[in-house]
């Protein structure tokens, strides 16, 4: 949505927004008509905000959360420990001589 330009003229969307109302020309022509119907349509286009109150209240229950962090850090462990004992350790250039 464009902002009012300093000389009074009003955005282009007003003006289509209008004309799909079949406002008549003679009340777009009057300035005080047309400032009313420009008051309605900025209520009608106005972006609306969120209030904080909206959001849905979240359930967390940490207890549940730790210990699924933790069960998730003994499975990263044990693949870990795993994917060591199945790789071959590489030997050192030193150790071969």
């Amino acid at each position: 949505m464009r902002k009012i330009k300093p000389d009074g003229e009003f955005p282009q969307e007003f003006h289509d927004w209008l004309r799909a109302n079949k406002v008549p020309k003679r009340e777009r022509r009057n300035p005080e008509a047309l400032q009313k119907h420009f008051q309605e349509w900025k209520k009608i286009n106005a972006p609306r905000r969120r209030s904080l109150f909206a959001f849905p209240k979240l359930n967390l229950d940490l207890g549940t959360i730790v210990d699924q962090v933790r069960t998730v850090s003994e499975l990263l462990q044990t693949l870990q420990q795993a994917g060591e004992l199945i790789r071959p350790q590489k030997k050192h250039h030193d150790d071969m001589m």
